[in-house]
């Protein structure tokens, strides 16, 4: 009877995952190069964020310090150097840049359409200090330019004020390069759309004007009640508000819609980037829609090519994808991709290559006490977007 209900279940959501998904790397505790042995605890190495540079095929990680002696907060992996049907667990290398200085702690690097390297660096440690293991400061905006040899910093930018509160609620954040043609050279014209999900704001800088500000807004919210994480029987609730972001197409004027999701809630919205771009602009968001019961997320990608939106899941163990061409109700969402081990998903992107990456670390980011686990719990997946959405309702395919 149990399997006959299940079967049911199952048929009613109307969906079926991709088979083509493919574990790229796993974890269980990652190590560094060039770094002394017993010096760190490799369990203690949690990346947060990743992004993949498809011209160079080199992965970047964002690993905060949320415990003492974390070598790198930003590291990398060339791996052309690592065939992963042979080292599934390659070691983190050191960020290679000519900036030389030293980051505080990072939990999210971002490529950008001129291959501009962005992260954010909180400027606090996310656990308690002792002594002056690394510098209490503002938090700041670098970037580094991915195209010259060294990559070397090409700006930074420090936050003050009422933008640089709560700085450990900072969540994702999307890069809008505006550069007329395709043109980088011009790609001063550029925006940041940063979430925070503990202020429940969403600050935006304007490079080309080094300057920032920040939107409030009722839809960044957490839903009422708490999320929950399940691990081995037990029940962690949690409470975050707006967390992902991702940029849609543009629009003749140079606009484009900006989706979000806080982390505790299954609505997805957007507001048009013009607003955004205009400090002190009355926001005018748009509820998209629901995704269903427990599908809360904290990061989305959205991918041009195919017109879909993936979202990798915080407690049910999978990725699901909508194609914004249909309404936003359940059973217009489709699963690509779903595992028992696949605990805690905590970052997506879709490369230039329209390849989809994917990762899970097993750790909420949230006053959860450090969880222990069996498997390799870190994750790094990958699937081209086309087929990623085979035969699923997110995909549309084009009259013949």
């Amino acid at each position: 009877m149990k399997f006959f209900l299940s079967v049911i279940a199952l048929a009613s959501f109307q969906y079926v995952f991709c088979d083509d998904v493919e574990r790229f790397y796993a974890w269980r505790n990652i190590t560094f190069e060039d770094v002394k042995e017993g010096t760190y605890k490799p369990g203690d190495v949690i990346p947060t964020g990743v992004t993949h540079d498809a011209k160079t095929k080199k992965l970047y990680f964002g690993v905060p310090r949320r415990y003492s002696n974390i070598p790198y907060t930003l590291a990398e992996i060339d791996t052309r150097n690592y065939n992963r049907s042979e080292i599934r667990s390659p070691p983190f290398s050191k960020f290679n840049s000519q900036s030389g200085k030293e980051f505080t702690s990072i939990y999210q690097p971002v490529i950008d359409d001129c291959r501009r390297l962005w992260v954010l660096d909180v400027g606090q440690v996310d656990y308690k200090k002792h002594g002056n293991e690394y510098p209490t400061k503002n938090p700041e905006i670098i970037a580094f330019d991915l195209n010259q040899e060294g990559n070397p910093e090409v700006h930074r930018y420090k936050l003050e004020g009422d933008v640089a509160r709560s700085p450990l609620g900072f969540g994702g954040f999307a890069v809008d390069v505006i550069n007329p043609n395709g043109n980088c050279a011009k790609s001063d014209e550029t925006y940041l759309y940063i979430t925070n999900f503990i202020d429940n704001a969403l600050i935006v800088y304007d490079m080309k004007n080094k300057n920032a500000w920040k939107f409030n807004d009722d839809s960044f919210k957490p839903e009422p009640g708490k999320s929950v994480f399940n691990h081995k029987g037990e029940q962690y609730s949690y409470i975050a508000g707006i967390f992902g972001i991702t940029l849609g197409d543009r629009n003749k004027d140079g606009h484009r819609p900006a989706y979000y999701i806080a982390g505790s809630s299954t609505k997805v919205y957007s507001v048009n980037t013009a607003s955004l771009k205009e400090k002190g602009a009355s926001l005018k968001p748009r509820l998209l829609g629901e995704r269903g019961f427990k599908t809360e997320a904290i990061a989305l990608a959205y991918d041009p090519k195919t017109k879909v939106i993936f979202f990798v899941e915080s407690d049910s163990r999978q990725v699901s994808a909508w194609n914004i061409q249909k309404e936003l109700i359940p059973k217009n969402v489709g699963v690509i991709y779903t595992n028992a081990y696949f605990v805690f998903g905590t970052d997506i992107m879709v490369d230039a290559d329209s390849t989809l990456w994917f990762m899970s670390n097993a750790h909420p980011p949230t006053e959860l006490p450090k969880l222990d686990f069996d498997k390799r719990q870190i994750r790094l997946m990958y699937v081209p977007t086309h087929r990623a959405i085979r035969n699923l309702p997110c995909e549309v395919r084009k009259p013949k």
